[in-house]
C-alpha cells in the first residue's frame, strides 16, 4: 500500500518560502563525459552507453495543455545540442491523444510516435497488457546528468516514488513534474474584502462561503461539462479527511486503493457526497455551471464573478493570457474537520509523463528513455516551474534561490499553504486496475451526476447506490 504524503516530507522543496541556501554552482547539464573516463580519450559512445555516430529520428507527440509547450521547445533544442545524432520530429497539439489514436488504429509502427504525452481514449491499460507500451520502471535507477551521480529516485523530494502512478504493477507514464489541486482563489478580492484565506474548519470554510454570496459573488466554481474537475477541491483526499478524522483511516485508504467494498456507500464517502449537495442548496456553486468549461469557470474568477475554482496549481500558466494586470492567485483546500487540529489532506500527483511505445526499435526507444531522463536535469525543471507552472520533483532545486524564484505564484501558494499548515498528501490513485466495463460505468453514472448534486437538484445517495451495484458486478467479473 502507499503511504500517504506527509508535508513534512516535502520539506526540501518548501525551502522556496524561507529558506536562504547558498546558490549551486550552475544548473546546466555538464558537456559530455568520455566513456572511458580518461581526460581526452576518444570515445564512440556517450557517457549513457548509446553510440554518437548511429543517427535516430524520434518522433514525439506532445500533448499542449495548461502546461504550454515553451519548456518542451527549450528541452528539445537542449538534448539535441547535447545529443547532435538524435533528430527529434515533434507533433504538438492540445488534441494529441486523438492524433495518437488515429495512429494507433492505422497500425503502423513505422508512423507511430517513438513516445507520446496526453492520453489514450479508454486508458492504457489494454495496451500495457498486450506489451504495445514500454515499462519505464528503470528510470528510477538512471543518473541525472547533473545530480551528482545520485539516482532520479534519490534525487526525487520523498515520497514521488511512492505515489507515481502504477498500472498493472509497472510504471508505463514516469513523472516528469508535479502539480498540486483544490481552491485556486482571487487573492486580490480576498484582500480587498478581508475575507478568510485559510479557513481552518469547516464550519468556518461554510461561514466564508455564506459571506462570498452576501456579496454578490459565486463562492465556488467549476466547469459543469468536465464536472470531474469538482475532485480537485472534493475528491478523494477528503474522503481520507473524514476518514482519518473519524479514526477509520486505514480501512478506508485500503478500500479506495483495492476496490473494497464499500467503495460509493462507503459513510466516509457519502458525507462527502451530501456536503456537496448541501453546498448545492444554499447556492455556493454557479446554478449554470452545466454549461461552462474549464477555462469559463476560471476567467469567472479572473473577472471578480467568482471567487474561487476548484482545479490545479497549472491554472495560472493556463490561464496567464488572460489573466488582468494586478491579478493575484491564491491557494487553499477545503477543511473537512470540525477541529483546528484536524489534518488537512491535499491531492499532489506526480506525473505529466510520456508514454513509449513499445513496437519500436531498441535503440529508439533507448534514447526516448534518455529524453524523458533529460527533463529532470535542474535546468529543464526550472523551465517546467517557469513556463509551465508545474512543481519540480527534485529534492535539489531549492539549492539555487534564482532558481526557486521560477515557480510561479500559484505553485508557490500551494506550498506555502503546505509549510504553514497541518497537512498530508495523496495523489488519489488505486493501487489496482478494474478492466471490467462496469467501472466504468460506475465513474460515467458518478460523473454526469455531478453537476445536479452541485446545484441541489439531485440527492446523492441513489446514484452512490447505483455506481456502487456496477462497481461490485466490477469487482465479480475481474475475479473470474
Amino acid at each position: 500500500m502507499k503511504a500517504p504524503l506527509k508535508a513534512a516530507t516535502l520539506a526540501c522543496v518548501l525551502t522556496l518560502i524561507t529558506s536562504s541556501i547558498t546558490a549551486c554552482s550552475s544548473s546546466k547539464p555538464s558537456s559530455d563525459t568520455e566513456a572511458s573516463g580518461t581526460p581526452g580519450a576518444k570515445s564512440d559512445v556517450y557517457e549513457n552507453g548509446l553510440p554518437k555516430d548511429q543517427k535516430v529520428t524520434l518522433k514525439i507527440g506532445n500533448f499542449e495543455g495548461g502546461m504550454g509547450r515553451e519548456w518542451f521547445d527549450y528541452a528539445v533544442k537542449t538534448f539535441k545540442e547535447k545529443y547532435p545524432n538524435v533528430s527529434i520530429d515533434v507533433n504538438s497539439s492540445p488534441n494529441i491523444s486523438q492524433i495518437t489514436q488515429t495512429k494507433i488504429a492505422a497500425n503502423d509502427n513505422e508512423d507511430m510516435f517513438d513516445l507520446f504525452s496526453g492520453s489514450i481514449p479508454g486508458g492504457i491499460t489494454s495496451y500495457a497488457e498486450s506489451g504495445m507500451l514500454e515499462p519505464q520502471d528503470d528510470l528510477w535507477d538512471r543518473k541525472a546528468s547533473d545530480g551528482k551521480g545520485k539516482t532520479l529516485k534519490e534525487l526525487a523530494f520523498s515520497g514521488t516514488f511512492e505515489s507515481t502512478q502504477h498500472t498493472l504493477g509497472k510504471v508505463y507514464s514516469f513523472p516528469i513534474a508535479g502539480s498540486g489541486s483544490g481552491l485556486m482563489y482571487n487573492k486580490t478580492l480576498f484582500e480587498e474584502k478581508g475575507w478568510n484565506q485559510a479557513p481552518k474548519t469547516w464550519s468556518e470554510f461554510l461561514q466564508l462561503c455564506e459571506t462570498i454570496k452576501a456579496s454578490g459573488a459565486i463562492p465556488i466554481t467549476f466547469p459543469g461539462m468536465y464536472p470531474d474537475y469538482i475532485n480537485n477541491g472534493f475528491g478523494t483526499a477528503k474522503l481520507y479527511e473524514l476518514a482519518e478524522a473519524k479514526g477509520n483511516l486505514k480501512q478506508v485508504q485500503d478500500n479506495y486503493r483495492n476496490f473494497k467494498l464499500p467503495y460509493y456507500l462507503a459513510p466516509e464517502n457519502v458525507e462527502r457526497w451530501n456536503r456537496i449537495y448541501e453546498m448545492g442548496k444554499k447556492g455556493y456553486f454557479p446554478s449554470g455551471l452545466a454549461a461552462l468549461n474549464h477555462t469559463q469557470s476560471q476567467m469567472q474568477v479572473l473577472q471578480g464573478k467568482a471567487a474561487m475554482v476548484s482545479t490545479g496549481t497549472w491554472v495560472e500558466n493556463e490561464m496567464k493570457a488572460s489573466t488582468p494586470q494586478g491579478f493575484k492567485w491564491g491557494f487553499m483546500t477545503v477543511p473537512f474537520g470540525e477541529s483546528e487540529s484536524n489534518t488537512k489532506w491535499v491531492q499532489f500527483t506526480p506525473g505529466s509523463g510520456f508514454l513509449i511505445w513499445a513496437k519500436k526499435p531498441d535503440l529508439n526507444k533507448k534514447w526516448a528513455k534518455e529524453f524523458i531522463v533529460w527533463l529532470w536535469s535542474l535546468d529543464v525543471q526550472a523551465q517546467i516551474a517557469e513556463k509551465g507552472g508545474m512543481l519540480p520533483l527534485r529534492a535539489d532545486f531549492s539549492e539555487d534561490q534564482a532558481r526557486m524564484a521560477k515557480l510561479q505564484s500559484v505553485p508557490s501558494a500551494f506550498l506555502d499553504y503546505l509549510k504553514n499548515n497541518k497537512v498530508k498528501v495523496d495523489s488519489g490513485y488505486s493501487d489496482t486496475v478494474l478492466t471490467d466495463e462496469a467501472y466504468e460505468q460506475s465513474l460515467k453514472l458518478m460523473s454526469e451526476s455531478i453537476a445536479q448534486i452541485a446545484t441541489g437538484k439531485q440527492e446523492p445517495l441513489p446514484k452512490l447506490q447505483e455506481a456502487e451495484a456496477l462497481l461490485k458486478k466490477a469487482i465479480e467479473a475481474q475475479k473470474k
